[in-house]
């Protein structure tokens, strides 16, 4: 019985330190309550203060850090698994400066391979957002961390960007839930894809589901991301792109194919010169798309679209091949 007791307790306490995750800086029983199996006891100085603000730092894991008014930690929780994956085992946080924590996490971030899965070509941003609520202990504090962070990510060798969030990027209509405006989602998405001339699409955005649907074009592509409204991770992202017109000219050319080698063995070929020279105009039709599937090739995720290029290329050889032998036939 003793043991069940002590298996919900425990329980009980991880429900606790996933679901505390929010927009409001947490009293100094939360702090405590929350904080992850794996963190060491608080010091008697620690856990009598109460916590001038929390900063969620995010980018698959997601990490929440309270902190005191002189800028030190007070306690970390986990806000997902990822998040406590990268806390287990980490102590001796409490009472540091948060910029020294912050980059620390950000190397065991890199160390679980959480920034391996890339977004629009892109290692994904770390985000920093000041949690609705917060007080900063001073002006520089989030700099500091973004210049601590920084350091993490040339001495790792990481490719990501760092974005901070502070009041100004609240959405104060949706304040309970914590979300960002419209606008900080954009910033976020452009630093994402290392882009400045993002052209957006207006459109009122729906967040029931939590979620910024983000159209803009880009290069004459249009695409839409979604950017999650409370931590600010870029989560997918859709492209119009023209391969799947560049299959509907292959698909037709094909088809004028078969059909030269159907008429290829009939008569005197005397239809044969006909379908010859439509063959041709399909095959500049292809052409024409082959050039505009090029132009697209580096935008977004479309650095893998030179496959289907050199596939199309392969079907070009074969048509050279039919056209060649046509020729044999028609002599």
């Amino acid at each position: 019985m003793k043991k069940k007791m002590t298996m919900l307790a425990l329980t009980l306490t991880a429900a606790l330190a996933l679901t505390a995750c929010g927009n409001q800086p947490a009293s100094a029983a939360q702090t405590s309550a929350a904080a992850p199996t794996a963190a060491p006891a608080e010091t008697p100085a620690t856990a009598q203060t109460a916590a001038a603000g929390t900063v969620l730092l995010s980018v698959n894991p997601e990490i929440e850090m309270d902190y005191d008014d002189g800028g030190r930690v007070l306690a970390l929780r986990a806000c997902n698994a990822d998040g406590q994956a990268v806390l287990n085992g980490y102590d001796g946080y409490t009472g540091r400066p948060c910029p020294e924590v912050a980059g620390e996490l950000v190397g065991r971030i890199n160390a679980g391979g959480y920034f391996d899965e890339t977004i629009g070509g892109q290692e994904k941003n770390i985000v920093l957002k000041l949690e609705q609520g917060s007080a900063q202990p001073d002006a520089t504090f989030l700099t500091e961390m973004e210049q601590a962070i920084r350091t993490t990510v040339e001495r790792d060798g990481i490719g990501s960007r760092t974005v901070a969030l502070d009041a100004d990027d609240w959405d104060d209509t949706h304040a309970a839930e914590g979300y960002i405006n419209a606008e900080a989602a954009q910033q976020l998405l452009a630093a994402q894809l290392g882009r400045s001339d993002l052209q957006f699409v207006e459109r009122d955005y729906d967040l029931d589901d939590g979620d910024y649907e983000i159209a803009f074009v880009l290069d004459g592509v249009e695409y839409e991301y979604e950017v999650d409204a409370r931590s600010g991770k870029v989560l997918e992202m859709e492209a119009d792109t023209p391969d799947d017109l560049d299959d509907d000219w292959d698909d037709a050319d094909d088809r004028y194919d078969d059909l030269d080698d159907d008429l290829d063995d009939v008569g005197e070929n005397r239809t044969d010169d006909w379908d010859d020279d439509h063959d041709d105009d399909w095959d500049d039709a292809d052409d024409w798309d082959d050039d505009l599937d090029d132009d697209l090739d580096d935008v977004g995720e479309n650095r893998t679209d030179d496959w289907d290029d050199d596939h199309d290329d392969d079907w070009d050889d074969a048509d050279d091949w039919d056209d060649d032998h046509d020729d044999d036939w028609d002599d």
